[in-house]
């Protein structure tokens, strides 16, 4: 197992200096849109978008200053749009029930002041900063004439979601509804991006309510903080079934020249894991027991993080970290001892627990391409190009509670190379955990992404990927199906291998009364399995639709139909899925850290 872990850093080693390389060669970074002077040509901007500068520019009097690099700021102007205008079907006397997100708090964001030189690297670091928060949706800075030909004026247009929401999230499978989130908030409170809320999650068998309260910057400063619990309750009995909840505390890397970051996490969830099958829970082939058990998972960490660079970013992470993960049997007193131990052996995960240290390098490129019409609609979409690497070593340490003496390491590397206004990214990933006794896990992950330049009705997405336990020692399995990456199959395949591959047809966007709607054709195949289990490539095709509220959220609503294709499968009625989010997500570099752990 030495010489894999050896080959993985050495493979990614060498990856990153052929990266590096490549990189150096690569094109500068894109500027802004430039038009003629003076006027402003929309290019790299969607109708929305475009329709709001134009206006914009036109109530002030103002014109585009099509080269603004280098000049002097001599003023910036905050404009902070209601959420509904003439565009809306909505009256705006509704707009007093929702609190706008105050100019001061904007202000803070900006990367950039009056009386320095504009600089389109801060303007558009400042804009993606700005577009990650999800109290906004339309992100848009424009540069305008200032009084001298060596002047220019800055406008930063912000246009919230409303605030006060019930932040909704809906899957529906069939006529089953499988998961439903409630997270009735103020997203805003008193315009300072603050949130307090309470939370309901429904799932076929249980549901749990809770609170949530949360602040990006605390007291002013760049520190933030979370704290949400919740209990869990069984729908049948009424019994609780656990809680979970979650603190974290820290101070981000919130801009390209931040040197330092910190963040401390600590994280629980007891409750009863169950795998479903539509509304029903699943029940494993081997045993005939329903895939159910006990679940009781506790995490807590540190982590201190030097950043260096700016174009070519590298960011080196120490801390240490402690896991508890321990799986048990319901009550199977009714089943014999050997479906028991089948069930076990096939679904049961191992109990593990693991303290100690880690040290990690990011290593990436900090160049971005403004997209349109990938994973959202009508708005635009920020891409890192070029590699992004990430190297981490962990350690269990017996001494210190850890159920295996062990390290681990984790390598993974990507790149993003643009084709015309889409894009091509490959991913691997590897983790290995040499443990003493033999007690290994190692796992392998390779995906990718081609997004098609636009191709005037839409783009085309190609998206693949294939996982790998070749060491199970903790028995993890993957699953298949649903309303994911394979769309018209209810039950899920499950294994501790998984390929998929999905291809679908994204239209560009029609404006509707303000809402931006698309549509969607869909290919899917894919499958998981075990080691010495017949391999069957599962496929289904289908149809959706994509509906997005720029007044409510930036992630678009996604509604999909799919039919099986594959023999002994019946592919009518098919199946009807509707959810939030592409149903398959980008892939990308997992960079771990203890501020955005999940359980």
């Amino acid at each position: 197992m030495n010489r894999w872990l050896a080959l993985s850093f050495a493979c990614c080693l060498g990856a990153l200096a052929s990266s590096i390389a490549a990189v150096a060669r690569a094109d500068p970074p894109a500027s802004a849109p430039v038009g003629a002077s003076g006027a402003f040509d929309g290019e790299g901007y969607s109708k929305l978008e475009k329709s709001v500068i134009e206006q914009q520019l036109e109530q002030r009097g103002l014109s585009w200053e099509s080269a603004p690099e280098g000049k002097l700021i001599e003023g910036i102007e905050v404009i902070t749009l209601d959420v509904f205008d003439e565009r809306d079907p909505m009256p705006d006397f509704v707009n007093v029930l929702h609190a706008t997100t105050s100019q001061p708090v904007i202000r803070r964001e900006l990367l950039f002041g009056e009386g320095e030189p504009y600089r389109t690297a801060f303007v558009h670091e400042t804009a993606r900063n700005l577009r990650g928060l999800k109290q906004l949706s339309v992100v848009l800075i424009v540069p305008v004439r200032g009084r001298r030909p060596d002047r220019v004026r800055v406008l930063v247009i912000t246009k919230d979601v409303w605030s006060l929401r019930l932040n909704w999230a809906l899957e529906l499978s069939n006529s089953h509804v499988t998961s439903l989130v409630l997270n009735p908030s103020e997203e805003n409170l008193f315009g300072s991006h603050a949130v307090v809320g309470a939370m309901f999650i429904l799932d076929p068998a249980t549901y749990s309510l809770g609170f949530s309260l949360g602040h990006r910057r605390l007291l002013g400063s760049h520190q933030q903080i979370s704290v949400a619990g919740n209990v869990i309750k069984n729908r049948d009995t009424g019994q609780n079934e656990g809680s979970f909840g979650e603190f974290r505390y820290g101070q981000p890397l919130y801009s390209l020249d931040t040197k330092w970051s910190w963040g401390t996490s600590i994280l629980w969830r007891t409750d009863i894991a169950r795998r479903f099958a539509g509304a029903q829970v699943d029940i494993d082939t081997s045993s005939g027991i329903p895939v159910e058990y006990n679940r009781d998972r506790l995490y807590g960490g540190y982590e201190l993080v030097r950043s260096f660079g700016r174009r070519f970013k590298y960011d080196f992470s120490v801390g240490v970290e402690a896991d508890r993960q321990v799986y048990s049997t319901l009550d199977l007193s009714r089943y014999s001892q050997r479906r028991v131990q089948a069930f076990i052996d096939a679904e049961l995960p191992l109990s593990d627990q693991r303290v100690g240290p880690f040290v990690q390098l990011h290593a990436h490129r900090t160049d971005y391409r403004t997209l349109l019409e990938v994973e959202t609609l009508g708005l635009q979409e920020d891409y890192r190009r070029g590699h992004d690497l990430l190297l981490r070593m962990y350690g269990g340490i017996g001494a210190l509670g850890s159920t295996r003496d062990l390290v681990g390491s984790q390598a993974s590397l990507s790149y993003t190379q643009p084709i015309l206004d889409g894009f091509i990214r490959p991913v691997v990933v590897s983790t290995i955990e040499w443990a003493s006794l033999n007690r290994n896990d190692a796992l392998i992950q390779v995906a990718g992404r081609f997004v098609s330049p636009r191709l005037g009705f839409g783009r085309l997405i190609l998206d693949g990927e294939f996982f790998d336990r070749y060491r199970n020692y903790l028995n993890r399995h993957y699953a298949l199906g649903g309303d994911t990456r394979l769309r018209g199959y209810v039950k899920p395949f499950t294994g501790s291998k998984l390929v998929a591959m999905n291809a679908e047809l994204r239209t560009t966007s029609i404006d509707i009364l303000s809402a931006q709607v698309g549509a969607a054709a869909f290919y899917d195949a894919g499958n998981a399995w075990d080691p010495g289990d017949r391999f069957v490539l599962k496929q289904s095709v289908g149809l959706g639709l994509r509906v997005l509220f720029p007044e409510f959220d930036r992630i678009v609503m996604r509604a999909d139909w799919g039919f099986p294709v594959t023999p002994g499968f019946a592919s009518l009625p098919g199946a009807f899925f509707l959810s939030f989010g592409q149903a398959f997500a980008m892939p990308g570099v997992p960079v771990p850290s203890v501020m955005t752990e999940k359980l």
